[in-house]
Order: structure tokens, then sequence, then C-alpha cells
């Protein structure tokens, strides 16, 4: 009995412990983990009805649900939606969005009086991820070159958008506004060659943005980073058909606003398509604002239309005409390293600058970009650049320093 029952006491107190342990664990994960299907909220999910309402009422449940994470499911198969917007802030610190259906947007025109389709608003830890596709089904809105923008996300923080196919929005496929930090990967984004104002990316007014390892194929631009942006970081993106990774339009004299854009770092990322624009940096004619610290490095292009552009007199329907003060949006700290391919056009390289001070140390350092006919020779052109260039093709050496005007060919 002596040397028995401390033995039996031990084993006791083990089996004790070790059953403790695992309901805490349990409790844990049950109620650490909320799990919210759409289709226990009412959704029917056969493309047809309006699931709307079922989308809200999760959401609602999610974003409210006392716990720090929650997650969100939207099945495999196809939910038609009219707009709605699902707001925060929630009380989870991190909400799962998980997309593995079909999501269309509704067709009916009426529907869209405010710009959005989709709106996720002052969310905090928000991922949307999975194989699952958005359509916006927008082609209806191309001829009149109308419509709204598929998903939106405004002063979103820590944002992870990841695996989705995003397709035919009505305009934008994904906007970025007043959002800080954020990771968009390994996403797919398609519309037509011809479909206007389809951009594939808008960022605005956000910092600490990642795009990577994506596809952008679309008819405005692929990526387009407009004013109050910084430290935008984007690598291993595919472009084309599209106008390009672009900064801006900055500037507009007609808004009054001092337009900024500074710390944009786009690596390793390859253009595609005879009409498609690579690099591209636009600003008004006569406009006020700053771009500093923007780096392309390790660029590839393949038969494009337009590869690097740097352009400080865009003038959309000339409207702006009458600008004829010698403002112009300060460039400065711009590099262009380690980039090849062929341009479908004779011009390869474009650098106009406003007046004699706005750009400055714009740096061109193994560049070369060949006609992709093999008859012609690529060009390149330049206003009032001063900055230095090595071991560039077509060359540049003419007009990277102070008070030159023209480099080779004009246009």
């Amino acid at each position: 009995m002596v040397n028995i029952l401390p033995a039996d006491i031990k084993d006791c107190f083990f089996f004790f412990l070790c059953m403790l342990m695992l309901s805490v664990l349990s409790s844990t994960t049950n109620e650490g983990s909320p799990y919210f299907d759409v289709m226990n909220y009412g959704a029917i999910g056969d493309g047809k009805a309006d699931d709307s309402q079922a989308f809200m009422k999760t959401w609602n449940e999610a974003c409210h649900v006392q716990s720090q994470d929650a997650t969100l499911n939207i099945p495999d198969r196809t939910f038609l939606l009219n707009p709605i917007k699902l707001s925060g802030p929630c009380v989870p610190v991190r909400i799962n969005v998980q997309v593995a259906g079909t999501i269309v947007a509704s067709t009916n025109k009426s529907l869209y009086s405010n710009n959005h389709w989709i709106l996720f608003s002052y969310v905090k830890g928000l991922t949307l991820a999975g194989r699952g596709t958005i359509d916006g089904q927008g082609a209806g809105s191309w001829p009149e070159r109308t419509g709204v923008a598929a998903l939106k996300f405004y002063a979103c923080l820590d944002l992870v958008l990841q695996g989705l196919k995003h397709m035919n929005p009505q305009k934008s496929h994904i906007i970025l506004t007043k959002c800080d930090g954020g990771n968009i990967n390994n996403i797919t984004i398609s519309a037509p060659e011809d479909a206007p104002n389809t951009d594939g990316i808008e960022i605005g007014g956000s910092n600490h943005v990642q795009v990577q390892n994506s596809k952008i194929g679309t008819g405005d631009d692929c990526i387009a980073i407009s004013s109050r942006c910084s430290f935008i970081n984007i690598t291993g993106v595919t472009c084309g058909p599209g106008h390009g990774i672009s900064i801006g339009s900055l500037g507009d004299p007609g808004s009054g606003d001092f337009d900024t854009v500074s710390d944009v770092h786009v690596q390793s990322c390859t253009f595609t398509g005879r009409d498609t624009t690579g690099l591209r940096i636009k600003t008004w004619k006569g406009g006020q604002g700053e771009v500093k610290r923007i780096t392309y490095e390790d660029i590839i292009f393949d038969n494009v239309r337009y590869p690097i552009v740097l352009d400080q007199f865009y003038c959309p329907s000339n409207v702006c005409k009458n600008n004829t003060g010698n403002s112009a949006v300060s460039i400065s700290d711009v590099s262009y390293t380690g980039i090849t391919g062929t341009s479908s056009g004779d011009l390869a390289i474009t650098l106009l600058c406003g007046n004699k001070s706005s750009c400055n140390n714009i740096v061109l350092d193994g560049v070369h970009i060949k006609s992709s006919d093999p008859r012609k020779k690529a060009y390149a052109h330049c206003l009032n650049v001063k900055g230095r260039a090595s071991n560039v093709e077509p060359s540049v050496d003419d007009c990277m320093h102070s008070g030159s005007t023209i480099c080779l060919d004009s246009i």
C-alpha cells in the first residue's frame, strides 16, 4: 500500500493535467478562431439570387465576434452581389476572408449610385485570399466609359490580398485609398486590352504596400500610383497588355494640390505586348508637387510600345493648353538599372522634363533596349534632363546633363 499509492496518485495527477491542457487548447482553438460561412446566413450561391444581404449579415457577425481572429468563408459556388459595404472597425484584430467560389457583380447599372461594387473600409488585419474569382461583369459599361471600381479598400491597415483572380470590372479592378501596410501577392488580373479605364491596381494616399508575383493584363495602367504614396514595392509582376506601371498623373493645376510620391521600388518585372507601356512617370504641364527616390531594377521588355517614359507635359484632351507658367513637379533621384528588351516602336526612351531645374539626378545604368524590328534602330528623346548615364542603348549621352534639349531625333 505504501509503495503503490504514491505511484497511483502520480499517475492520476499526470492524467488530470493532460486532460486539463487538452481542454484549454481545444477551448482556445474554438473560441479564438470563430468560423462564419455565408451559406449559414441565407446565401443561395446559384449566381442568380441576390446574396448581398447574406454576405453583410455574415460580415457583421465576423466583425463583432469577441475574438482576436475570425474567418469568413465563401465556398465553391457562384454568388451574385449588388454593391455592398463591409465596414469596420472590427473587434477581431485579424479577419480572414476565404474565397473558394466565384463572386459576380449585378449588371443592373441603376444600382451603382456609389463609386464601388465591393468596399471594405476601416478594417485592420484583413486577409482576402483563396483560389476564387471576383468577376465585375463590366463589359456593358465599357462603351459609355462609365461604371464603378470592383474592389475598394479604404483606410485599411495591414491588408493581405492573395491568390484570387480578378476580371472584367466596370472600371478599376482594385483600389487602395488611405491604406497603411498592404501585401498583394499571387493574384491574376484580366480585362480586354480595349476595355477603358480598367486599371489593375490603383494605389492612392497609401504607404508600405507590396505587390508581388502577380500577372496583370488589362485596358489601362497595370499599376497606378497616385499622390501621397510612399514606400511602394513592386516585385515579380508581369504587365501586359496595359499602360504600364505608372506614377501619376500628378500635379493637376486645376486641383491646386501639391502632389507627392516617394520611395517607390520596382524590381524584376516583365512587360509584354506591342501596345503596352512600360515604366512611366507622368505629371501635368504647369503642375506642382514632388516625386523622389524612385528605382527601377532588373526589368525586361518584350516588344513593348513605350518602354521608358518620364513625361512632364501630360495634358489629356489638351485641357491644360492655357497653363503657360514655368512651374513643374519636381522629380529627383530616379534610377533605371539593369533594364533589357525590345520595343515595338522606334522610341525606346522618353525623358521630357518641364524646365531646366525640374528633373535632377536621373540615372540610367545598364539599359539596353532595341527595336523588335531588326531593320529599325531604336532612339531616345530627352528635354531638360539633369543626370548621368552609363552603358545605355540607345545612347542618351548627349542629353544627360544641364542645358541640353534634344537627344537624338525629335518627335
